[in-house]
């Protein structure tokens, strides 16, 4: 199924020495919705669950619901599925060794009402994360940032909007980049 609903806006959010930080508003709304459409559906979701991993290509991390978990583990079994009809046994036996796509590691992370949730000291060094996060919506996604990195990011690929908006927040809680 396709959850039309996708992640938006952003937020910069404290972290503390534990790594407890909340989760912003817009983004539990959203995850709300898409458990309510997915259970809708039928579909057996956790609506207080999250997964979230470092990113293969950006230096931050990526974090989804359950919703775009059971799509994407759709998407994995199809794909497994058309390489083992087309190459049969070898697929498997190169999937074993690497080479085609699986699942990054991901951490299970579970939010309260409130929105609090734990990084852990794991993606929190993946991705740089010291005092604050900076989260983004990005679609079936959200990406969550050490200020720092995500600033250095967004001024190489020439992301003004990004930037502004990051420095913005920043400003606005008095933290210095």
């Amino acid at each position: 199924m396709e959850f039309s609903i996708p992640f938006g806006g952003q937020a910069l959010n404290a972290v503390d020495g534990k790594g407890r930080v909340s989760l912003p508003a817009d983004l539990r709304a959203t995850v709300d919705r898409r458990a309510a459409q997915a259970k809708a559906a039928n579909m057996p979701v956790d609506d207080k669950l999250l997964y979230i991993s470092e990113d293969e290509e950006l230096p931050c991390l990526t974090g989804f619901d359950e919703t775009e978990y059971f799509s994407l583990a759709a998407e994995l079994r199809a794909q497994r599925a058309r390489e083992t009809r087309e190459e049969g046994r070898k697929s498997l036996i190169r999937r074993d060794g690497g080479g085609a796509e699986t699942f990054a590691p991901l951490q299970r992370t579970v939010f309260d009402k409130a929105g609090r949730m734990v990084l852990s000291g794991l993606l929190r060094e993946a991705a740089g994360i010291g005092d604050y996060a900076f989260f983004v919506g990005n679609g079936p996604y959200f990406d969550i940032w050490s200020p720092e990195r995500g600033h250095a990011h967004f001024t190489a690929t020439g992301d003004r909007r990004m930037i502004r908006i990051l420095e913005s927040l920043c400003r606005d809680k008095g933290v210095a980049l």
